[in-house]
């Protein structure tokens, strides 16, 4: 039994990313496409499990296990079960490459995430509202879709790196340490790292992970936006008051990050606000 269903965007109102057509395999054949398809494509395991070709590489895709293609890229795929249950999505758009790139999902991959979270279950969402909901519009599902690329990019994990949920999990006893210590200037790596009980490298390679940050600059923001705070609850502290109580050494380098990052010196942002 095949389940698909094709979805054309209005030509007056083109969506930035759309989906172009859905389904579900409840018995996959096998599919050989020497020069890929046009669009880009994802494909997950429902049940059973499955072989993917992809770059001369073999990679099997067992429940709680898809792959995002790009357009045009060889790739193969059969049922290495007695059955092998898959669901798909091909999309495309004016702005689905710039989302992609945006999520850090612009290469074609094979993901693996939780069974147990919502990422399982969000093309089978999709599909039903297709199945059971007159008023299931196209916007709907360009939202859906993007809904599904964050919840990937939180939950997926590519080349066995842990997912991004699973980091902010690791690194949340440290977040709540900072909140706490981030007043103190001589707060480094080597304390932060100590908090996790791991090394300095790893936790800067957990950092750049999870936030595109060294730990170091996440301090520097969160010290930011303490002093933010202040600035406006507090307006008779004077700025070089404020350095001190939010973490900074001196007065200079606070005015000067705080320019950097707000656009503003201290002094004007709290007189425009």
């Amino acid at each position: 039994m095949h389940t698909r269903y094709e979805l054309t965007p209005s030509t007056a109102q083109p969506f930035p990313i759309f989906i172009e057509s859905i389904g579900h395999h409840e018995d996959q054949e096998k599919i050989i496409r020497p020069e890929g398809i046009p669009n880009y494509h994802w494909l997950q395991t429902y049940e059973g499990e499955g072989e993917f070709i992809m770059g001369g590489k073999k990679h099997h895709l067992t429940k709680g296990s898809g792959v995002l293609l790009l357009p045009g890229i060889p790739h193969s795929y059969w049922a290495v079960t007695d059955k092998w249950c898959t669901q798909y999505v091909t999309f495309r758009g004016s702005c689905a490459e710039a989302i992609l790139n945006t999520l850090e999902l612009n290469e074609s991959a094979v993901y693996r995430w939780d069974e147990q979270g919502s990422l399982e279950l969000e093309i089978g969402r999709m599909l039903r509202s297709l199945a059971t909901e007159n008023d299931y519009s196209g916007y709907d599902a360009s939202a859906d879709l993007y809904r599904f690329f964050i919840q990937l990019k939180k939950q997926g994990q590519i080349n066995n790196r842990i997912s991004l949920s699973n980091q902010m999990r690791h690194l949340q006893p440290l977040l709540d340490w900072l909140d706490a210590h981030y007043d103190n200037s001589d707060t480094g790596l080597e304390q932060m790292a100590e908090v996790l009980k791991v090394t300095p490298r790893h936790l800067n390679t957990l950092f750049q992970h999870a936030f595109g940050l060294s730990p170091y600059s996440y301090l520097i923001r969160m010290r930011l936006r303490k002093s933010k705070e202040m600035l406006l609850s507090h307006r008779q502290r004077t700025i070089t008051d404020i350095a001190k109580c939010v973490g900074f050494r001196d007065v200079s380098h606070f005015v000067a990050s705080f320019r950097k990052q707000i656009g503003l010196t201290p002094e004007k942002f709290r007189q425009m606000n």
